[in-house]
């Protein structure tokens, strides 16, 4: 409260166990892993992908952030590609780094997590 300049920064939670969440992101916007880190690689070079269109028929990016904030948003690289360049990443960098998540995950963890799969 009264900080408005850290208004739209999230503190980025530890990756231990990432692989085990069901959500990702402030408003729960992601239920899989993979697609959050393809979030991240193409928000700046393939925005129709991820945001709804706006009236004026073009991506609302950062439409749950108050436009006054939108210059907090981080735009460090990876991130502050231009719309139509390549993505910084990959999709084979993509699913490398997906697997390599997945081995955060605890072994008490997963054996715990797995059993109530079953």
């Amino acid at each position: 409260v009264g900080r408005s300049e850290y208004c739209g920064m999230f503190r980025v939670p530890t990756l231990r166990n990432v692989a085990l969440r069901h959500v990702f992101f402030h408003n729960g916007t992601f239920g899989d892993l993979k697609r959050a880190v393809l979030f991240y690689a193409q928000r700046d070079t393939n925005p129709a992908r991820w945001y709804r269109t706006s009236r004026h028929g073009s991506p609302a990016l950062f439409d749950d952030l108050p436009r006054e904030y939108h210059a907090n948003v981080n735009r460090e690289p990876p991130f502050g590609r231009n719309r139509g360049d390549p993505p910084p990443l990959t999709d084979d960098e993509v699913t490398d780094i997906v697997a390599f998540l997945r081995t955060l995950t605890d072994a008490d963890v997963q054996s715990a997590s797995q059993s109530k799969a079953k």
